[in-house]
This record gives C-alpha cells, structure tokens and sequence, in this order.
C-alpha cells in the first residue's frame, strides 16, 4: 500500500493526521495537479488527451466520469482508449483490459471500464507506458488519474462529490483534499458533481427477504447514506478497505441466507462466495458545456493527420 493509500485509509477511520504536515505540503500538492507525461504524437501531431482527477483522494467518482467521457467520445467517431489504473493489482507491461480479465491481474475499477465501454481500456505498470500503447491504437485518450499533462489540447476535467464536494475540506495530510480548492479549480477546465445515489431499476432490490450492503469503496458513509434517501436500509453493512482485497474476517460476514447490495465496483470482490448479489447502477449525465468541449477535442483526434498511424 502506497503513502498516499495509508492516508486515505487513516482518513476513512477518522485517524487525525498532523495539521502542520499538511501545511507544509499543501504547495506541493498544487503542482502535482499537473503530471509530467510523454504525449504520443502521430505525423508531428500531438494526440489530443481528456484528463479526469478528483478532488479528493477516493469517493470523487473520477472514474465514472473517465467512463462517461470515453462513451461520449466514442459516440461523436472518435477512436478512443480510456487509460485506467490497476490498483491492488500486478500489470507486468501495458495491456488492453479484457472484459472477463481476473481481478488480481488488472484491479476492480479497470475492470468495472472494461465491461462498461464498447473501446479499449488500458492499464500498464506505469502511466507512461499505457499512455504510450493508447497512442498507438486510439486518436482521443481518456486519462482516469491526473488532473493536467502538459502539452496542447487537453482538456482537464475535476469531479467532486455532490454533496461534500471539497471533502474534509483539509489538504493531505490533514485531510482528503488532494491539493486546496482554489489550486484544484485553477487547473481544471470544468467541474463534473458526481451523486452518491445509485439507480435502482424495478426488480433491482428484493421485495422482501433480508438484505446486506458490501462495499471496497472510499467513504462508503455516502452510499449508506444514499440508500437511507431511498428508504432502503440495508443490515449488515461489510465494508473492506477501497479497491479490497476481500479479507477472511468480512468473507465470514457475507453469509448466503440474504441478497448483498453491491456497487459494479463491489461486487468483483464478492465472484465466488456464492452469494445473490444485487449491482447498484449509477450512471453519470455530463453537462452540455463540457460534451461541447468534448466535440472540440474530437475534432482534432479525428483530423486526418492524427488519425493516420
């Protein structure tokens, strides 16, 4: 696990953290919203690339706004390849994410993409090295993780949750903010609120019977809370630390005599305990100013001489 991982982890237990640290290190973290990254470039041309960060260090939704961003690319002919990460997991070399790919291998969230978008999902053992496989197959790349690269067209792209948007509202240490809010919003071209509240179609939750919530997310709270909000109160509530892996004391919890509710996430870490598990669904609707930057951007990826390899 990661310094950074240990934070969030500390952070998600209510674990004070120095505040002096965080102090020291909040102008740190603003000039690591930009990462330094080499862009493909194809016939001279740099690949035009949709960065997607999130505000805080887990429960920002990122992802889901990475998903949504590569769906809305796809839609207007670009060739896109969402670049995801591999948390917990052991990539050797860059690889395009299978659909049915073991958890192990490529982690839950690349995993979660790669059953979401009809492209390619790639993930390597540095973001340098899926980025560069991306360039070679894609004319439009979605990156799940920094929030700037360097570099012409980009367009960076913040998520925050809807209703604690800035987190704990402290910078990390001392909180889950990944730098201040006016260095987060500086750097990013738009802000996309991401809703906790899952969509529940008509058979999604039983009509009766007993009924359990698993989570391996970040600030699980929010999803309890969501689901309260939706009169559903689900006992007991297992939750294991984000991204898993799912361990001995929660597996003996998960008992078979009730459904589980599970986010698409979640339920990867439950495959094999021969449970009913119930996918909590959420889908993200992106504004309309930031699909007509979307539009602009896929204009230049589909240009003939990014287009041709």
């Amino acid at each position: 696990m990661t310094v950074r991982h240990r934070i969030a982890a500390a952070l998600e237990r209510g674990i004070p953290v120095a505040a002096p640290l965080a102090m020291a290190w909040t102008p740190f973290a603003a000039r690591g919203l930009t990462r330094p990254l080499r862009r493909p470039i194809r016939n001279g041309v740099v690949i035009p690339i949709v960065c997607v960060g999130g505000a805080t260090l887990g429960g920002s939704g990122k992802t889901r706004v990475a998903l949504a961003c590569a769906r809305a690319l796809q839609g207007l002919g670009a060739r896109v390849a969402l670049v995801g990460h591999a948390y917990r997991a052991t990539v050797g070399t860059a690889r395009v994410v299978p659909r049915h790919g073991a958890l192990a291998t490529f982690g839950d969230e690349a995993l979660v993409c790669a059953r979401g978008f009809d492209g390619d999902v790639i993930v390597g053992p540095s973001r340098q090295a899926a980025v560069d496989l991306a360039g070679e197959r894609a004319n439009v790349i979605v990156l799940d993780g920094p929030l700037r690269v360097p570099g012409p067209d980009v367009l960076s792209i913040l998520a925050v949750d809807e209703d604690e948007p800035w987190g704990s509202g402290a910078v990390v240490p001392a909180g889950d903010l990944r730098a201040s809010r006016k260095a987060l919003l500086r750097v990013a071209d738009h802000v996309v609120r991401v809703s906790a509240t899952p969509s529940l179609g008509e058979r999604a939750v039983p009509a009766s019977g007993p009924l359990g919530l698993f989570t391996a997310i970040a600030r699980p709270a929010r999803l309890v809370a969501a689901l309260a909000r939706l009169g559903i109160h689900p006992s007991p509530i297992v939750s294991i630390d984000d991204h898993g892996p799912l361990d001995a004391a929660a597996s003996i919890r998960i008992t078979p005599d009730r459904a589980w509710l599970a986010t698409d996430k979640c339920a990867l870490h439950l495959a094999g305990t021969h449970v009913r598990i119930v996918e909590l669904m959420s889908m993200i609707a992106l504004p309309s100013n930031v699909l007509v930057d979307l539009a602009d951007l896929s204009r230049v990826g589909l240009s003939p001489t990014v287009g041709t390899p």
